[in-house]
């Protein structure tokens, strides 16, 4: 291919990512669309729609289409319908609570049209159906879709929701502060009897019986009906305590935490045994004998090409950016000295807190981001990275390969992170804390690059200021453990993930 064409092509590309990173063919001038096609920077979504893409991209990986879904469902629904559809009530609520998964399947409803399953990527698609009695009369906005409020999809959801996504109802029932606009709901609505029964039953089972009662006298006052204000759910737990919160995000954060660790301490599995007895000095030198193998696993695990040789020669000095301007440019060498710095520095933060008899916890909340600037000090200081990579948290949207999972978006990652430090400090159980730090941590994803091993990290030093042993996670078990990540935050199954670390633990 002419690399001229090619190059207006990508300008003309350029410009139009000002917009989003989804395009209709009828965006791109005579045959700029086939070149960028051809060279690998567009993938067809359906016809006359594409996503932006990349070269090195592999056949079947997922990654981009995941990161620009949204953004078509929103842009083709517009096209399509304008104004006139709305997600069902069950999709509704997922959006208002804010669930991050990326759905297989997102259901439409429209005030007329024909039923319609549109295909999509990677086993996705829209189901689309006329409704105009069911159609929503107070339809939101949420990030850029028609959706139902949230009160109204709360009292649209089927008794199989309840049952299925309790954590869900339990976060949006969370956010609702004054039920008067779920009472004027249930009242002028038809057939609203079951569903008054499920919110009643709901409401009572989370703690908030005065609402429960308030709604149930006044909707059998109205309608003569009786009501029920039996639980409604499959559990006879509820995940979330109450609160005042009503931020989306700090609530799953909660919720999550709550179902998870009880899952955790559930598991007969047995736990390595606590070093009662062991010093400072020689937990110092059992983190230091296994440095160079922890160095070389966490560091594979994250793609990085590094040997122990290389580990070696950063750990003892050798390893000189200035005098050697091979070192300066190998990458690897890069995030190795990046690691190395960033283990120093963990283990200060354990010997501190073992020292001053303080909680790891309010040395992890201190002393983290001193971590992450260790890790990555080194490709800022030779100039790989700009300088505002170590001011903090991301400022960007991320997005995981290959994962359905969609990290929570920059505007929820100062208060996720109170919250999360917030959990684990209420933590008594050190293994159940070391296990849901690593999780939440990299279901949160704060940072731009660094996740993956600021989560082990976080791990370890809470085991180990427990007396328990650093813990290192091979290259090899790398398809096991982050299948296991996956499960815990795509299909809320936290099991494979305890026992894989609880395994290692026996292992140690």
């Amino acid at each position: 291919m002419n690399n001229k064409l090619l190059s207006i092509a990508l300008k003309e590309l350029h410009t139009l990512q000002e917009d989003g990173n989804v395009f209709k063919s009828a965006d791109f001038s005579g045959k700029n669309m086939t070149y960028l096609k051809r060279a690998g920077y567009l993938k067809p979504i359906i016809r006359g729609w594409y996503h932006q893409s990349h070269p090195a991209d592999l056949d079947g990986d997922s990654t981009a289409w995941y990161a620009g879904y949204w953004e078509f469902v929103t842009k083709y629904l517009h096209e399509r319908f304008g104004s006139e559809y709305c997600l069902n009530p069950e999709m509704s609520l997922l959006l208002h609570t804010q669930n991050s998964i990326i759905p297989r399947q997102i259901v439409v409803v429209t005030k007329k049209g024909a039923v319609g399953n549109v295909k999509l990527p990677h086993d996705t698609s829209i189901f689309i159906y006329p409704d105009k009695k069911a159609f929503s009369k107070e339809s939101v906005t949420v990030n850029g879709l028609n959706v139902y409020r949230l009160e109204e999809a709360l009292c649209k959801v089927g008794v199989s929701f309840f049952r299925d996504r309790q954590e869900e109802i339990e976060i949006a029932l969370a956010m609702v502060k004054d039920v008067s606009v779920l009472l004027n709901i249930l009242l002028t609505r038809n057939r609203m009897d079951d569903a008054s029964s499920r919110i009643c039953g709901a409401l009572k089972f989370v703690g908030r019986e005065d609402d429960a009662i308030r709604i149930k006298e006044t909707y059998e006052t109205a309608t003569f009906k009786t009501l029920s204000l039996k639980n409604p759910f499959k559990k006879e737990a509820v995940l979330l305590k109450p609160s005042r919160e009503r931020n989306p995000y700090a609530l799953r954060l909660q919720s999550m935490w709550e179902k998870y660790r009880a899952i955790i301490v559930s598991m007969e599995m047995p736990r390595h045994e606590k070093k009662t007895s062991l010093s400072v000095e020689a937990i110092i030198e059992e983190m230091e004998e296994k440095y160079q193998t922890d160095a070389y696993h966490s560091l594979s695990i994250e793609g990085y090409k590094v040997s122990l040789e290389l580990i070696a020669k950063v750990s003892s000095g050798a390893w000189d950016p200035v005098q050697n301007p091979e070192d300066k440019t190998t990458i690897n060498a890069l995030a190795a000295k990046g690691y190395y710095g960033a283990f120093q520095a963990v283990k200060k933060s354990i010997v501190t807190c073992m020292r001053n008899a303080e909680e790891i916890t309010e040395v992890l909340h201190k002393e983290h981001h001193k971590w992450y600037s260790e890790l990555f000090a080194p490709s800022v200081q030779t100039g790989i990275l700009e300088i505002q990579h170590l001011a903090g948290y991301r400022s960007h949207q991320v997005y995981l390969r290959g994962s359905l999972h969609v990290p929570f978006p920059k505007s929820a990652i100062v208060d996720a992170m109170e919250t999360y430090f917030e959990l684990l400090a209420k933590e008594e159980d050190p293994v159940v804390g070391a296990i849901l730090g690593h999780f939440m941590f990299g279901f949160i994803h704060p940072y731009m690059d660094g996740n993956g091993r600021m989560a082990r990290f976080i791990m370890n030093a809470i085991l180990v200021s427990h007396g328990y042993p650093w813990l290192i996670i091979k290259v090899e078990h790398r398809d096991k453990y982050m299948q296991s990540l996956e499960s815990a935050s795509v299909d809320a199954d936290v099991k494979p993930f305890a026992a894989f670390v609880l395994g290692y633990a026996n292992e140690t």
